[in-house]
């Protein structure tokens, strides 16, 4: 093991949250190494290259750069542009016979719904509602990048920098979004399907145990600018390192942190390759992994933490390569609902989701060919369990969604496959290193307040902590702005 390498801060991990915190650093100056175990950066906001073509690591979208949302505020703080390009409409919703097109304008979106589902009075007070609602969380987590407050001085912040005029919106802390439904009259099973499929997409839970105003943005997203990163997703996160190293950061890929020592007001990290120092350490790393990585009090916080969140999805996934058969302006995004008669076993989800390579994109899949990732959600535990069973189990499920796939969503032949694979829990444990395979952070919860989260700032000097099992929780919007919290309080702590 080499000599030890002294740092200001020391990234673990390098999803979104922990690359957006190092990027901000850096460019003020701070020294930044970010360390990474896998040997792709990017975490579960990633692409990995496989037989030829470039794979997302799920199926995902992205959003967060309209004003006063998080990858917005990270561009124009750095001066960094994320390459992209939008997507309109950003996503198709299949149920049964019914297709629903998720349309960015919001009163053709409102129309849609009102044609598909009906009541389109009700839709259209309720979406509005909804978006009004989405644009005050924005502006306020903009705003309050000490959030949750967790002393004295963050919650004075809290009236200095929030309007009287927003306070309106926080009785939605404590409403469902299956009560603001029915305040609407919105009670169409039809229509509460797709909600809850909706949310469990962005949320991680249905709409009952989804507080409106969490529920709100996770609804809308789609009503503000969706996008598409050329080359995939890694190209995202290569922008970062890019820039991290270009202010004299380092970022170091198969090097994982096995184990972080407390020295008073730094920290030791402890690689297979090296013994790093630095003087604050700032983790990526999901809350349910710090008790294996650390000792004495902060294991024994950690370990608490995790019993506090016990719950949480893995996810069945798969890559798909096929012959470009779709139709042309077909959506990027596609949400299958699975009908009752055709439920998948060994999954728990609703629904599934796939996203597309876009058309013009010949750096993920060759001319004539389309890359499709497509995911859904498990509970963890069973893949981890019957391991005699898994290769069986993990062949049926596939089988099940290809031929969902098949069925309902248009251009899509099992003829035209020409390469398939899956992931489970166990995948994803091995692959980016999240305990137990769970994927997609913390799902929401009525019993949970806006203050019960893994705080940012754990009772640990120079510890801090950002992703997706810290406020505000899941999404690359979500992460990306906990690692922008974790930067603010650095710089304001750092001395």
């Amino acid at each position: 093991m080499s000599s030890d390498f002294t740092y200001d801060i020391i990234v673990a991990g390098s999803g979104m949250g922990g690359m957006s915190a190092a990027t901000m650093l850096a460019n003020d100056g701070f020294k930044v190494l970010v360390l990474e175990a896998a040997h792709a950066l990017g975490g579960c906001s990633s692409s990995f290259y496989r037989k030829g073509y470039w794979f997302e690591s799920g199926a995902t979208t992205l959003t967060g750069f309209d004003e006063n949302q998080p990858l917005w505020k990270l561009e124009k703080e750095t001066g960094i542009e994320i390459p992209r390009v939008e997507l309109n409409p950003s996503m198709r919703v299949q149920m049964n016979d019914t297709t629903i097109t998720r349309y960015k304008a919001i009163n053709k979106w409102i129309e849609e719904a009102g044609d598909k589902f009906g009541q389109p009075k009700a839709q259209r007070k309720f979406w509005k509602k909804a978006l009004k609602v989405a644009d005050v969380v924005w502006k306020a987590s903009f705003n309050n990048p000490f959030f949750p407050p967790q002393n004295l001085g963050e919650w004075l912040k809290l009236g200095i920098n929030n309007s009287l005029l927003d306070a309106w919106v926080l009785p939605y802390a404590f409403k469902s979004v299956k009560d603001v439904l029915g305040e609407f009259g919105l009670k169409d099973p039809l229509f509460l399907n797709f909600v809850d499929e909706q949310l469990m997409i962005t949320a991680q839970s249905p709409a009952e145990d989804t507080p409106f105003l969490f529920g709100a943005p996770a609804l809308t997203y789609t009503n503000y600018a969706n996008y598409y990163v050329p080359g995939g997703l890694i190209r995202m996160v290569e922008t970062l390192r890019d820039f991290i190293t270009e202010k004299g950061g380092s970022v170091q890929t198969k090097e994982g942190v096995n184990q972080i020592i407390e020295n008073g007001s730094e920290y030791t990290v402890i690689t297979e390759k090296n013994r790093y120092r630095s003087k604050a350490l700032v983790s990526n790393i999901p809350v349910w992994n710090m008790a294996g990585l650390t000792g004495g009090e902060m294991k024994e916080y950690f370990e608490k933490e995790s019993k506090r969140f016990d719950k949480a999805w893995g996810a069945v996934t798969l890559g798909v390569v096929s012959e470009d058969t779709f139709p042309k302006g077909f959506p990027l995004h596609h949400q299958i609902h699975i009908p009752e008669a055709e439920k998948v076993p060994y999954i728990e989800s609703g629904s599934i989701f796939v996203s597309l390579s876009h058309p013009d994109d010949k750096q993920r899949a060759k001319s004539g060919k389309r890359v499709l990732n497509v995911s859904c959600h498990t509970k963890p535990e069973p893949w981890f369990h019957k391991r005699d069973q898994y290769n069986e189990h993990k062949k049926l499920v596939e089988e099940k969604i290809i031929k969902l796939m098949d069925k309902y969503m248009p251009g899509f032949g099992k003829e035209h496959i020409i390469n398939v694979f899956s992931g489970t829990p166990v995948t994803w444990q091995n692959w980016v290193h999240r305990k137990k395979g769970r994927v997609g952070g913390i799902p929401q919860s009525m019993a949970r307040s806006l203050l019960d989260w893994t705080p940012a700032s754990p009772p640990f000097e120079n510890l801090y902590l950002c992703g997706d099992t810290v406020f505000p929780g899941q999404g690359i919007p979500g992460v990306t702005l906990s690692g922008i919290n974790v930067y603010h309080r650095v710089k304001k702590n750092f001395n």
